[in-house]
């Protein structure tokens, strides 16, 4: 009898597995269509009995952000991309690192994707966004396109009409419209990346595809998914992303008790000449720093009512870092790596381009478009030399979207 109960289970479980195996199937192959409506109950019945599968999660959150963007109601809407922003954080959770997946998990629910588009294009662009996502790719290009006229200085239909044409495979209309949306705004990284991807693609050529992912950088030095598109790259071009090592002292901070006295923050230890070759120069860095707070500051933005720290402070204060190191003598095979580091990237010229792109926190943040408007090839020279090491061209990899 037992034997029996057995074999039973045994073939229903066979049974399950061959239809989950179809199921898995037809939704993949509906998905590769573009036919995301209609893979979208398949997905989320994936998702429940693979819960831990991470491509099943990732097209779940994908074919809800279509399924929203064929419906009006705007509560029905939310409620749906309520649902993709979980999908989507539970595909992160499982490892996914694609950009999109990354850009859902963080979607305002209640902001649509062409909001802010007003007049003639806007009605031309929902159209567009629903024949996207019911995978009429050839209509979606033409609608963006016409929108992208409309509306030259529309950003998100050059965009999308590139992203559209790399869906059809057609690289060489998704390079122009990513061209297009770059001129009309050159400090939005997305349709750098996006360019990138299509060069890949394209010819195969990582070292076509770079510079497009430098400048995306070069756009948005802050945003995680300008980076991604270059982690990416580099993971397959056998390259690593690693800006210069310079550790400097704790900055100063302000006495709770008494707000006019500026307490210094360093580590004597640190500064042990014996462990680590010149370090002393270090104190001349927690100096200028605390003056800068306690005067500078002030002196140089008027109008700022809180102390940030700033771009001009902390270059002050590596500066004279560097100065007091270099009357030192001291050779620099004998100095740590972080001095070593501060040497080479002032000899460049680009120690402000450290500070911005691989230094920066939320004040100095603050400064970088000004440094941009003026540095925008300095800052890609940086990128170029000091942060992207080594790098085989091998095939092409398969970027996110």
């Amino acid at each position: 009898m037992c034997r029996w109960l057995t074999a039973i289970c045994l073939f229903l479980a066979v049974l399950t597995s061959s239809a989950q195996d179809d199921k898995a199937s037809k939704a993949n192959e509906l998905f590769r269509a573009g036919k995301r409506i209609d893979a979208l109950p398949l997905y989320e019945e994936l998702t429940k009995v693979n819960p831990k599968e991470v491509v099943y999660a990732e097209r779940y959150a994908d074919c809800l952000g279509a399924k929203s963007a064929q419906t009006s109601d705007p509560v029905e809407v939310k409620a749906i991309r309520l649902q993709m922003k979980e999908a989507a954080k539970r595909a992160i959770e499982l490892g996914d690192t694609a950009v999109f997946i990354q850009a859902m998990a963080n979607l305002d629910p209640d902001a649509p994707v062409t909001s802010g588009v007003g007049g003639p294009a806007a009605e031309m662009m929902k159209e567009a966004e629903k024949a996207f996502t019911a995978g009429d790719f050839n209509t979606a290009l033409a609608k963006y396109s016409v929108a992208a006229d409309t509306d030259p200085r529309l950003y998100e239909a050059a965009l999308f009409a590139g992203d559209t044409a790399y869906q059809l495979g057609n690289m060489k209309t998704a390079i122009h419209w990513f061209a297009r949306a770059v001129s009309v705004d050159a400090n939005r990284e997305t349709a750098y990346r996006y360019w990138g991807d299509a060069l890949l693609r394209l010819g195969h050529d990582p070292a076509a595809a770079r510079p497009k992912f430098i400048d995306a950088i070069v756009a948005e030095p802050y945003s995680k998914f300008a980076w991604q598109g270059l982690k990416q790259w580099a993971t397959v071009q056998k390259a690593i992303v690693q800006a210069p090592k310079i550790d400097r002292p704790e900055p100063p901070t302000q006495d709770p008790k008494d707000p006019k006295n500026i307490i210094i923050n360093i580590d004597p230890k640190a500064l042990d000449e014996r462990v680590h070759p010149g370090a002393s120069v270090w104190t001349a860095y927690s100096l200028v720093r605390a003056d800068y707070r306690s005067e500078g500051f002030k002196k140089d933005l008027p109008d700022e009512k809180e102390y940030r720290h700033t771009l001009k402070e902390e270059q002050s204060a590596l500066s004279v870092v560097i100065t007091t190191l270099l009357e030192k003598k001291t050779k620099p095979e004998m100095l740590d790596e972080s001095l070593r580091n501060l040497l080479e990237v002032n000899k460049a010229g680009m120690l402000d381009c450290w500070i911005l792109v691989s230094a920066s926190d939320e004040g100095i943040a603050r400064d970088y478009e000004a440094y941009r408007a003026d540095h925008r090839e300095l800052l890609h020279a940086y990128i170029d030399r000091f942060v992207i090491h080594g790098g085989d061209v091998v095939a092409s990899p398969k970027q996110s979207r």
